[in-house]
């Protein structure tokens, strides 16, 4: 299995940098226990090295010109990394999204979508702010051919009175979101969204690093759980595949920060039975 760190390639922007620069952006290669666990910079074009679709460039948002709710989109997490690794892999049947009509929500730099699409998605719907970046993106790495089952929508988390939310109630039958469950303060709206777009017998793909720590991770879950969600299945895998149980809390929650940003949280979740029944 791929180290999802080699899976991606930074085209620096056309310009003279300092040395403390690049030494910034790379401090895997200087501290070689330290983990890179997101990808560029402003100005920067980031390469997703997928084995099945080839090389997909990235342009990453100006995170001057963004507010606390888009923040961090202008990197590219590992979560991100290993959500497209997992739902373009044909032989992982029960993370594919084939012939699926699927939703990102904390889309990023738009990768997923682009993945979804490209794996045979029969729909993919992107609601992500700032929308330009995120268009550049898909018209540069989804074909003509299919840009017909792909689309681009606003939406604001836990907001669902907008023509988008009411047109497309339970409509869903895969979302998937990486790496955005930073803000404890969005958890119960991220999981509104969540419940309102998917499909009575959809799936929710959860990918997550710790970087804010395994805290606000647990929290989310805590809040899906209690919301009618349930956990199908949920461990923890590091950037080189080793996996681990999931746990709410390690080392009395003094994680060690340059360990933890090995390490992924991958769940699928679901509808409790009793939801639909």
């Amino acid at each position: 299995m791929s180290n999802l760190v080699d899976l991606v390639h930074i085209i620096p922007p056309d310009r003279d940098e300092e040395p403390e620069d690049i030494f910034a952006s790379a401090p895997g290669l200087i501290f070689t226990d330290d983990t890179r666990d997101h990808h560029g910079d402003l100005g920067s074009v980031v390469v997703y090295k997928s084995n099945r679709f080839g090389h997909i460039e990235l342009r990453t948002a100006d995170p001057d010109r963004e507010d606390e709710r888009q923040l961090f989109s202008h990197y590219l997490w590992n979560a991100g990394i290993k959500m497209a690794e997992l739902i373009s892999d044909e032989q992982d049947v029960r993370w594919s999204v084939k012939d699926e009509k699927v939703l990102e929500l904390g889309a990023g730099v738009g990768l997923n979508g682009i993945v979804a699409t490209l794996s045979g998605a029969q729909e993919a719907g992107t609601p992500k702010i700032p929308l330009a970046y995120t268009t550049l993106n898909t018209k540069g790495a989804i074909p003509q051919s299919f840009a017909s089952r792909y689309r681009i929508e606003g939406h604001e988390w836990g907001d669902l009175t907008s023509p988008f939310a009411q047109s497309h109630e339970h409509s869903f039958t895969r979302i998937i979101a990486a790496d955005c469950y930073w803000m404890l303060g969005q958890h119960e709206n991220l999981v509104q969204s969540m419940l309102h777009f998917l499909a009575p017998s959809g799936w929710i793909f959860v990918t997550s690093g710790f970087h804010t720590g395994r805290a606000k991770l647990a929290n989310f879950f805590e809040v899906a759980v209690d919301a009618g969600l349930g956990v199908e299945q949920i461990y923890d895998e590091d950037v080189s595949g080793i996996r681990r149980s999931w746990k709410a809390e390690r080392d009395g929650g003094r994680e060690d920060v340059i360990e933890r940003k090995r390490w992924l949280v991958i769940a699928l979740l679901r509808r409790r039975a009793a939801q639909y029944e």
